[in-house]
């Protein structure tokens, strides 16, 4: 059973709260999509702190494990971490020990076993949910309901109609 550490939840995110990117998997491959994700996240009244240095491609990956390991966990506390890509590489991470803080973490793919190592040492704030890279495609509701997820507002329940009969 998964046990949170009360010292480490996280408040909703606010106007003027602080995010950076990270690239810890597969190197970015569209720079137009990247900057849009930014744009959506700065409209929420979130405030980029330019930490753009997702252009040392190291194989397919996004630099070298000691890079990228550095970019997931950066000197300086922010308020959200939104990973640009998935991929392949992000779990090479997980070989080290881990210093994790609180705050929250937006992505998907490969990205998903950061999130749960980070969930399994008690920390929440991780999100299941577009990448920065995706984000500006999504549709309006997937928009929506992450920016009400990250700031604490109400979220109504998913419908949908099963593809199993």
């Amino acid at each position: 059973m998964i046990k949170l550490n009360p010292d480490t939840l996280i408040q909703p995110l606010r106007r003027g709260d602080v995010f950076i990117t990270a690239s810890i998997s597969s190197t970015i491959e569209d720079k137009t999509l990247f900057l849009e994700g930014i744009k959506v996240l700065e409209e929420w009244g979130l405030v980029y702190q330019h930490n753009y240095n997702h252009q040392n491609p190291w194989g397919y990956l996004a630099g070298t494990d000691e890079q990228r390991f550095k970019e997931l966990h950066p000197k300086e506390q922010t308020d959200l971490i939104a990973f640009t890509r998935g991929g392949w590489g992000a779990a090479r991470l997980l070989e080290r020990k881990q210093p994790w803080r609180p705050g929250w973490m937006v992505g998907y793919s490969d990205i998903t076993s950061v999130l749960l190592s980070r969930l399994s040492a008690g920390f929440d704030g991780g999100v299941h949910g577009p990448l920065i890279s995706s984000l500006s495609k999504e549709p309006e509701w997937s928009k929506e309901r992450l920016k009400s997820l990250l700031f604490g507002y109400s979220i109504p329940d998913l419908h949908g109609t099963s593809w199993v009969k």
